[in-house]
């Protein structure tokens, strides 16, 4: 893991970007836990959902949404064999503990409901007060019974929640993962060296955030002026696409970004080029997201539901559409009213053709 300088503004916080195995692995294996709803992903991890049995898909659910937490890393680690190797020492315990108190002290959802009043004991008296407290806390739209009840049967027995964690994440690593992070480990190095050579000093965290993801981050979400946090840390990522993801340890706040190079490097690195072209020109691939550009250059800002009806949409279709469409770049969205709008954001769509230019005609 290459050791990098922080890179400080005085009063605002540490900046950190480097690699950070683990964490982008997991989270990884999350993106392949969510691919049938997320497009613009790396092919690979298409790819790899594909070559498992409908059997090690239901594990893999299982493990990496069911009982999430108690496989999330809660520090770096140096690799994932040593991770691995921690997992398999824990405390059975200790790992379903993880997974209760994230639900009995994280902010729910919606920051207006009321959620049920619980403890780890009564959490685990029964599965229908266990599913009753998670919809309460967290939508039901966002829980799967189907899921939920299989991870809650793994807690009530951590020992063997421990070894099915372990096997999976095993097998996963030995028979995937592992030549995957020899490939792709060079082109995020080229990420993190690109990067360090830019001058910060300038820029307050927002700024920075943008400038290193490429994406103007939701600050409802991302909350990245909290006191609370005292450093940004940035990992690239060779699967995520044109999304994000996010993690905390202690008071540092992690972003995982599509591995890029920044604007205006010296630095030669094809791979990094080809990978950002190649996720910017896979959102444009499409004929209903060409659609949907088409749609609202014409006509302006349009609702979500506005495009539904003028395509003929399914909510479920349009929502994936436009989230790739956004994450991109290619849409900018905001809240009106209630409801999600969309812009056309023509600059976004220029630089892609500048990029395309500039790598094949070198101009």
């Amino acid at each position: 893991m290459p050791k990098t300088d922080a890179i400080v503004k005085p009063g605002v916080s540490k900046v950190d970007i480097r690699l950070d195995p683990v964490q982008t692995i997991i989270h990884s294996m999350v993106l392949m836990a969510r691919s049938e709803e997320l497009s613009g992903l790396s092919p690979w991890i298409y790819e790899t959902v594909s070559a498992l049995t409908p059997e090690q898909k239901a594990t893999h659910y299982l493990v990496l949404i069911g009982v999430h937490y108690a496989v999330l890393p809660m520090r770096v680690w140096k690799d994932f064999p040593t991770y691995l190797a921690h997992l398999e020492n824990s405390d059975p315990s200790a790992l379903r503990d993880k997974v209760l108190d994230f639900y009995l002290c994280c902010d729910p959802h919606d920051k207006e409901s009321q959620s049920i009043e619980a403890t780890k004991e009564s959490l685990m008296e029964e599965f229908d007060f266990f599913l009753e407290y998670l919809q309460s806390k967290f939508k039901a739209e966002y829980v799967i019974p189907e899921i939920e009840e299989p991870a809650y049967q793994l807690l009530k027995d951590p020992v063997k929640m421990q070894q099915v964690i372990v096997s999976h994440l095993s097998f996963l690593w030995q028979d995937y993962f592992q030549a995957e992070w020899e490939r792709i480990t060079p082109m995020l190095n080229d990420a993190v060296i690109a990067f360090e050579e830019m001058d910060f000093n300038s820029m307050d965290r927002v700024e920075i955030a943008k400038y290193i993801t490429g994406q103007d981050l939701d600050q409802e979400y991302w909350h990245l002026n909290s006191e609370e946090i005292d450093q940004l840390t940035f990992v690239p990522s060779a699967h995520v696409g044109p999304y994000l993801g996010k993690f905390k340890y202690k008071n540092a706040l992690g972003v995982i970004f599509g591995a890029r190079l920044p604007k205006d490097t010296k630095i030669h690195a094809p791979d990094l080029s080809i990978n950002e072209i190649t996720i910017r020109l896979s959102a444009l691939a499409d004929d209903i997201r060409l659609h949907i550009l088409k749609l609202i250059s014409e006509e302006g800002e349009l609702r979500s539901q506005e495009i539904m009806e003028r395509l003929a949409l399914s909510q479920s279709a349009a929502s994936r559409h436009l989230k790739q469409l956004s994450a991109t770049g290619y849409l900018i969205e905001r809240r009106c009213s209630g409801a999600k709008c969309y812009t056309l954001n023509a600059e976004r769509i220029q630089d892609t053709v500048r990029a395309v230019s500039a790598f094949l005609l070198g101009d």
